[in-house]
């Protein structure tokens, strides 16, 4: 992580002399999830604040999250693809249903900690803007994660063998088959109507991000949280490639260079948010309001075989067979090779 921060702050450097000759420029970009911290704290300075400092004004972006454009999340990579939205933050696995290859870094179980993650996905940065630009359309700018994804629960639960027989939202195929492997229903909710389909009974738990969920007040009906990393939340910052083609060059090297910097600062943040939600969820202390007094789920031997056995029987496989040969290749070339995995 240090590495990649003393990396980005070294091609920042050169950016006041790339708007000097910049042409005025105006786009909209759709953001990630509004009221969360990658939104509230990385992505809107960036665009309303950082982006027309660095560039004197030249730069003008129009932004606002998905959530309150209407969108329910999984359309947005479609949309970036077909050139109905210039510019967009996305989860990956909201389309990886649709295009598997979106999944690659971020599957259930595999990594452990945001650092791992970061590693990764750098492995897989060069082989993963190929596929976009010559299957999609799409440019790749820079990838955003949250924090770990957690599971609640509105009733008691002491183990994840416990989750067999509850309706559990599932956002992404791996998460979809790690449920199915415990026994349990996966249901595709977007991540604003969660809150009130646990309430409800529509749904007995939910996975989201430890800080996400806190701030998006699930503990108002769901009681119960694991700390186990499921997995990250993954995102990626997308551009549509023929409009991304048709910028000046000074446009291009600039957003290509700061949204590398954003990326960098979403993940320096997200390092520390799982510690800061599961404290804020349960007895504290928080530093982003009130305690939820959530009881915590302490993790067992039990919990981690069952993981990692999970992993092993229907994440990888189940991958596999949706990703195909060619995509299993790249994974084992880049991402497996980072980890010491290999998908047979």
């Amino acid at each position: 992580m240090k590495t990649l921060i003393a990396t980005t702050l070294a091609g920042l450097m050169s950016l006041p002399a790339l708007a000097q000759d910049m042409p005025e420029t105006e786009f909209n970009v759709v953001g990630s999830i509004g009221g969360l911290s990658m939104y509230t704290d990385k992505e809107l300075p960036f665009w309303t604040e950082q982006v027309p400092a660095d560039t004197g004004g030249k730069i003008t972006a129009n932004v606002k999250p998905f959530t309150e454009l209407g969108f329910k999340g999984g359309e947005i990579f479609r949309l970036v693809s077909n050139g109905t939205l210039q510019m967009a933050t996305t989860v990956l696995a909201y389309n990886s249903g649709e295009v598997p290859m979106n999944e690659s870094v971020d599957l259930v179980g595999v990594i452990g900690s945001v650092e791992e993650l970061a590693a990764a996905v750098e492995s897989w940065r060069s082989s993963y803007a190929e596929f976009l630009e010559t299957e999609h359309n799409i440019k790749l700018l820079g990838f955003g994660t949250y924090q770990a994804q957690v599971i609640y629960c509105r009733d008691e639960f002491t183990s994840l063998a416990d989750l067999k027989g509850r309706k559990v939202r599932a956002s992404g195929a791996s998460q979809q088959a790690f449920v199915n492997h415990l026994g349990g229903s996966p249901l595709s909710i977007a991540f604003a109507e969660v809150q009130p389909a646990l309430a409800s009974g529509v749904v007995d738990c939910a996975i989201t991000g430890a800080l996400s969920g806190y701030k998006a007040k699930w503990n108002e009906s769901a009681r119960f949280i694991s700390p186990m990393p499921v997995n990250f939340g993954l995102a990626a910052q997308l551009a549509n490639l023929d409009w991304w083609n048709g910028l000046d060059a000074s446009v291009q090297d600039y957003l290509t260079t700061s949204l590398r910097g954003l990326e960098t600062s979403i993940f320096v943040l997200a390092a520390t948010e799982t510690a800061t939600g599961l404290a804020c969820n349960t007895s504290g202390p928080c530093s982003e309001g009130d305690t939820a007094g959530m009881t915590l789920v302490p993790m067992t031997e039990a919990d981690d075989a069952l993981r990692a056995e999970a992993v092993k029987a229907a994440i990888l496989p189940e991958f596999a067979d949706r990703c195909g040969a060619d995509c299993v290749a790249t994974w084992n070339e880049t991402i497996g090779q980072t980890l010491g995995m290999i998908i047979e």
